[in-house]
């Protein structure tokens, strides 16, 4: 009998770990997401303050990245056709096998999405990973129809302008942290900053944990 509770107990911690082991997976995922989202915006913007100021038919654009990408392609010079590029680039070779890692991930789950929502520490997980599963399915239906064969096309983006589909669902870092019992990362301090912090003229707000609303 005591072998057999052994066994038991040994059984149940192995599935706990497996299922925190998945956990930490999807973790890792959504903040690489989180931080190739930051680094595409960024390139976007630049190539927006360019595109604008120097295009006077991009300065009567309404706001919104996708359109304006695709109206001035034609007459972008060669420096913005290489942030393009990089932008471009990164759809395709971060956000494409990142998302259909996210996929494959919630295909294989078979506990934490079935969790009902009023389940005290799952509940908001489960809402959020059928959230993601929606969203994602849509992603790699528009990129397929969106990317190939056509140059002038580089984000695959769900709730801007266009409205193709449902936005990435937010928090979902925070959300994952919570169940790991993780505490949110703390922004890094420069090397060449003193302990005692930031100038107050330098802050910036700390970015909310997924973020991500259209890729």
């Amino acid at each position: 009998m005591g072998k057999t509770v052994a066994e038991l107990v040994l059984q149940l911690r192995g599935t706990a770990l497996e299922r925190r082991s998945r956990l930490v997976e999807l973790y890792a995922l959504l903040r690489a997401g989180d931080a190739a989202y930051a680094a595409q915006r960024r390139l976007l913007k630049r190539l927006a303050v360019r595109l604008r100021s120097r295009v006077p038919e991009a300065a009567e654009l309404p706001p919104g990245f996708d359109r304006l990408l695709l109206e001035t392609y034609a007459v972008m010079n060669e420096e913005e056709r290489q942030l393009h590029g990089l932008i471009q680039a990164m759809t395709i070779h971060t956000f494409r096998p990142l998302n259909q890692s996210l996929l494959e991930w919630l295909r294989a789950d078979r506990y934490f999405r079935a969790a009902p929502p009023s389940h005290r520490r799952l509940g908001e997980l489960a809402l959020f990973l059928a959230e993601l599963e929606a969203h994602l399915v849509i992603w790699v239906a528009k990129n397929a129809a969106w990317i190939p064969d056509q140059p002038d096309h580089a984000l695959v983006y769900l709730a801007d302008e266009n409205k193709h589909g449902l936005a990435f669902p937010k928090h979902g870092t925070a959300i994952l942290a919570r169940v790991l019992y993780h505490p949110p990362p703390r922004r890094r301090r420069p090397s060449w900053m003193p302990k005692a912090g930031f100038p107050r003229h330098l802050k910036r707000p700390r970015p909310k944990y997924g973020s991500r609303t259209h890729t």
